[in-house]
């Protein structure tokens, strides 16, 4: 990937850096409004922060500031977006069913050694960012901020499952392809089914991969993952060219991020919705004035952090209220006044679909521990990422001090049992609601979610289980 190569070697990379909530709505709220999801209660995909609400993101105060601001593609960070069926199982997750709610992962080779262009869509908003850099950023007389969002590298939807399908396949050309080593492309070690956490299980079972995949299998998915990163990676290079043919790039900050990651069959999974660090772990890397270059910073940060440091870069007063901590001290040396230090952790939390319980994981130094629920039902996990990358081996009865500690700090920064309850009561009044709307065709209508195949062997159980799941609830 040459261009983040380039931005690696002209700026800074952080080694490790988190997205708040792993996926796609949750994580972009925390990023625009600069605050952890349980203070946002954006809880899942099609809830996040309301379109009507006073709530203010870093580009607004741009603009306020005098800033010439422009956004362009994915924003995808206010509530109401995204399928039925990706809400519906999220606010049905505490039923006690395992229904298969993703299709199969599979690959999909199009084009051919010409092809550079796959995700046309992506394509067009960029060539529209390249224009926007040529044409206004160029003749401008005030500062700008451009916000770029791309889809890419999020798999596919799968469109032979039909108009309810998630996204499971991972296209690419053989242009791209071929930009791949193949034969360096690992397999990673998988745990015994029966050896697996709990909710890591229910995971694997609802993106529909407890079945058998050959070795060349998870090879192919993960080349075909790596194929669809340089595709990206050629995309930021366009927008880099443009800055540079304009006179722009050695007076303008580049930031590179992402909402999430790709378990890529690590874990015997792909997607998101994970506290692995495929999952969790986003890239980070900014390049610009007054920013060192080459430089690594293995602090963790998270993308609560990118409201306050976009504020600082323009000299922006910061509200109160923000979960985040600028890291312009960390990338320049210079102190920042209005800056307090990064504390050194970060929290990540998820609410949504394929994972059965509210989910917290604390990272701090070598340590990532996560919890789940209220903390007693559900088994914790701890990992030592600088002895086990693979996070295959999860150490917490081995260390219950460091867990105690842990889940200690972690209650400073919310009050995790509290949260979980507050998410369950709202899952069963949405999911009431909904019903409720639905009528006489609500039978319908729920057997023919993305979850069909299995809901259909025994639609009448899986409507009692939710049932018994709603009782006394009103």
């Amino acid at each position: 990937m040459p261009y983040i190569n380039y931005m690696r070697e002209n700026g800074a990379i952080f080694l490790n850096s988190y997205t708040n909530s792993p996926i796609c709505c949750p994580s972009r709220a925390a990023m625009w409004s600069g605050q952890f999801v349980h203070l946002t209660q954006a809880w899942n995909n099609y809830k996040c922060l309301d379109p009507n609400a006073t709530a203010t993101t870093w580009m607004d105060l741009l603009e306020k500031s005098g800033y010439h601001t422009h956004s362009m593609g994915k924003l995808d960070y206010t509530s109401g977006d995204h399928s039925v069926s990706n809400r519906v199982e999220a606010w049905t997750r505490d039923v006690p069913f395992l229904l298969r709610q993703e299709g199969r992962p599979v690959t999909d080779l199009v084009g051919d050694t010409s092809t550079k262009r796959v995700m046309t869509k992506d394509w067009n908003i960029t060539d529209a960012a390249v224009q926007w850099i040529r044409h206004t950023a160029e003749s401008l007389t005030q500062p700008f901020a451009l916000y770029l969002g791309l889809n890419l590298p999020h798999p596919y939807r799968t469109d032979s499952l039909g108009p309810t399908a998630g996204g499971s396949t991972f296209r690419t050309s053989p242009y791209w392809l071929n930009k791949v080593s193949y034969d360096q492309v690992s397999v990673p070690k998988w745990l015994r089914s029966e050896d697996m956490h709990p909710v890591d299980f229910y995971s694997t079972f609802t993106k529909n991969c407890s079945g058998h995949f050959t070795e060349e299998e998870i090879r192919s998915i993960r080349a075909f993952y790596y194929a669809m990163c340089a595709e990206t990676d050629s995309m930021l290079g366009e927008v880099i060219a443009a800055l540079r043919d304009s006179g722009l790039l050695n007076r303008t900050v580049v930031l590179f991020t992402s909402d999430h990651g790709d378990l890529a069959m690590e874990h015997r999974q792909f997607y998101k919705m994970s506290m692995f660090e495929g999952s969790s772990h986003v890239p980070l890397l900014i390049m610009g004035p007054g920013v060192k270059s080459g430089f690594e910073i293995s602090l963790p940060v998270s993308l609560v952090d990118i409201y306050p440091t976009m504020l600082d870069l323009a000299g922006v007063p910061q509200p109160g209220g923000l979960s985040g901590h600028s890291l312009i001290p960390l990338v320049s040396g210079v102190r920042v006044q209005s800056a307090e230090p990064h504390p050194g952790w970060v929290l990540s939390e998820y609410h949504g679909c394929n994972a059965n319980a509210s989910t917290y994981m604390l990272r701090i130094s070598e340590w990532k521990y996560i919890t789940y629920a209220d903390g007693l039902t559900v088994p914790p996990q701890l990992f030592n990422l600088s002895k086990d990358e693979s996070e295959l081996r999860n150490v917490a009865s081995h260390f219950p001090d460091v867990c105690h500690d842990l889940d200690k700090l972690l209650r400073t920064i919310l009050d995790y049992p509290s949260v979980s309850q507050t998410v369950h009561r709202y899952n069963k009044q949405q999911f009431l609601e909904w019903k409720k709307s639905l009528g006489d065709s609500y039978t319908q209508v729920i057997a023919n979610l993305r979850w069909h195949i299995d809901w259909q062997k025994d639609a009448k159980s899986y409507e009692r289980d939710i049932e018994e799941w709603l009782l006394g609830f009103n």
